[in-house]
């Protein structure tokens, strides 16, 4: 959802969308649906609670809880052994022990800093490479190059990965970009695992294969040697969390989860490969998202955010395994993005459109406990009339919103901009995010002869290379919706329900000339039962696309996506609330 109107374009950037559609330039609708000239984002206080932990608990924590999933497989105590003290990744303010890093909804950065500090965490300023860009994930590297300070790694949705130096008010200048990460799902600041004395990264393939970048000292040029492949298979976790030593030897490990809930862990060699995997735990699927720390003696910890928001830590054993969890700040439901997260993080959209059949349109913004703030009216009244339809893509462009569109007298328009022609014919337009893997959100359009096209886009939400003939057949779905990555790879997909009910996915590919993978039944029969399906974006806080559908109570269902396959690929209906037959479609 888009806070301002486009405003046009000069007509030498027309673009012809497909063969057979009208040549557009950009035009004026000024008889069409009228967007708001502003629109704010409720406001909330975004900054978290807790003080980080350093050398010890705080005297102020609450009573450890017993938990099940904390106990390694066998059952056993767990002791610590002795070793040299592994570094922490970002500590800004130099007292040895990790800070945190966090971005909120609104889009502003927050600095939690480690120690007896109960003051608001302070606003922080994050540079970037491009300012109109949300970058899709920030990654504390260590300190790359000797200097005292740690480095940041920010990541674009086209691939491009910049290096920043961290201070205790904000980061430096670009040091360093350079593009080509976008075939990797998942980046992950690993600490010095080669016994160098420097940082070195992870990256993760969509196949699940794992490679080695060992750091080589330098910020300004080229910080990573080349890769090293680590081995395959760790596509079947969902969180990998890595740059802390949870085995108390000075090398730093890996923790990785299962979408099943089930943790295991890699002891680090010390030469950047990993001992075979150890499981130590299960039943994490009851947080969204994990974050590694480190205090200033050594002592290693797991930051856990459950779906209220509320946090816990667990203290390392010292042999792989956690001890058994602290309840800790709450007021993290409005947190998008920790820097460091275990989980990939989400990009593209995260908020919900309403219009009434008088043509009133209303938005809620998602938060990362599965629900929305309270809705906000875009425009006037009745100034988006139910003759036009209306579309909420996921972000079109570097920005991590969704764009709303709408089809005037045959032509697609985002604001005051005309797209293209030829767009009236079509019974579905939707904007599932990138399928084709170069970064940038995409559309899909099913024509009158039920025969589904791909149009890539080219990142500045109103240009589209020509379209790809996906097939035909598409008539045999009441519902096409998609929003981004529901099967948990870190790619957009295509969600479809059948005429009779049954729910179908088409896994994005990240190819052009095929976008879209087999389909794959994900819900047997019953879907038929909401009047209204939307796909909203991550609203649960863990990077996955959810679903909300409304039943003809008028009562609203979440359902969260839980990166397994087939008919679990949704948790079990969570309600949001009702009143939502006041509502004539969803977006």
């Amino acid at each position: 959802m888009r806070s301002k109107r486009s405003g046009r374009i000069a007509a030498c950037t027309a673009v012809a969308l497909a063969a057979g559609m009208l040549l557009a330039g950009p035009a004026s609708a000024d008889t069409a649906p009228k967007a708001a000239a502003e629109l704010q984002r409720p406001t909330a206080n975004e900054r978290a609670g807790g003080v980080l932990p350093t050398g010890a608990p705080t005297s102020g924590a609450a009573k450890q809880q017993k938990q099940t999933l904390q106990r390694s497989a066998d059952g056993t105590a767990g002791v610590a052994t002795a070793g040299a003290i592994a570094k922490p990744r970002f500590d800004v303010n130099g007292d040895g022990s990790d800070d945190i890093l966090y971005r909120g909804f609104s889009g502003r950065s927050y600095l939690k800093t480690s120690g007896p500090n109960d003051t608001p965490d302070a606003e922080y300023g994050v540079e970037k490479a491009r300012s109109e860009e949300d970058f899709k994930d920030v990654i504390p590297a260590g300190d790359l190059d000797g200097n005292g300070q740690p480095e940041l790694l920010q990541l674009s949705i086209d691939g491009t990965l910049t290096v920043v130096e961290a201070s205790v008010t904000g980061t430096s200048y670009p040091k360093w970009s350079d593009d080509g990460w976008r075939i990797y799902n998942k980046l992950i600041g690993a600490g010095d695992l080669t016994g160098d004395g420097k940082p070195d990264l992870l990256a993760r393939t969509y196949g699940g294969d794992l490679y080695l970048y060992p750091g080589n000292g330098q910020t300004s040029t080229v910080p990573f040697g080349a890769r090293i492949a680590v081995g395959g298979g760790w596509d079947m976790f969902d969180k990998i969390l890595g740059g802390t030593d949870f085995d108390a030897d000075g090398t730093p490990d890996l923790l990785a989860t299962t979408p099943d809930g089930d943790m295991f862990f890699y002891h680090g060699n010390g030469n950047g490969t990993f001992a075979g995997r150890v499981k130590n735990g299960y039943g994490w699927t009851m947080y969204n998202q994990l974050l590694p720390l480190t205090d200033n003696d050594g002592t290693v910890w797991v930051l856990a955010r459950e779906l209220s928001g509320q946090t816990w830590l667990y203290r390392g054993k010292g042999n792989g395994q956690l001890g058994d969890r602290v309840k800790w700040g709450a007021n993290w439901q409005y947190t998008s993005l920790f820097a460091g997260q275990g989980g990939i993080p989400a990009h593209g959209k995260s908020e919900a459109m309403a219009r009434t059949s008088g043509g009133t349109l209303y938005g809620y913004w998602g938060q990362a406990n599965g629900n929305f703030q309270d809705r906000e009216q875009i425009g006037e009244s009745g100034g988006f009339p139910t003759s036009f339809p209306l579309i909420l893509t996921s972000s079109l462009d570097r920005t991590s919103a969704g764009d709303l569109l709408y089809i005037y007298q045959g032509g697609l328009y985002k604001g005051d901009t005309l797209i293209g022609g030829g767009w009236g014919s079509f019974s579905a337009v939707l904007g599932v995010g990138d399928l084709n893997g170069d970064g940038y959100g995409d559309l899909i359009g099913r024509d009158a002869s039920n025969v589904l096209w791909f149009y890539p886009g080219q990142g500045d939400g109103i240009h589209f290379s020509s379209r790809v003939r996906v097939g035909g057949g598409w008539g045999i779905y009441n519902k096409l919706i998609g929003a981004g990555d529901v099967t948990g790879d870190g790619r957009a997909d295509l969600v479809a329900r059948g005429t009779d009910g049954t729910l179908w996915v088409y896994s994005g590919t990240g190819s052009t000339s095929r976008p879209l993978n087999d389909r794959v039944k994900i819900g047997t029969g019953g879907w038929n039962g909401f009047n209204k399906l939307a796909a909203v974006g991550d609203i649960t806080g863990d990077g996955r696309a959810d679903i909300v559908g409304v039943d003809s109570s008028g009562t609203a269902y979440r359902y969260s996506a839980t990166g397994r396959q087939g008919t679990s690929t949704f948790n079990g209906r969570g309600v949001i609330g009702g009143g939502w037959n006041t509502y004539k479609e969803l977006f």
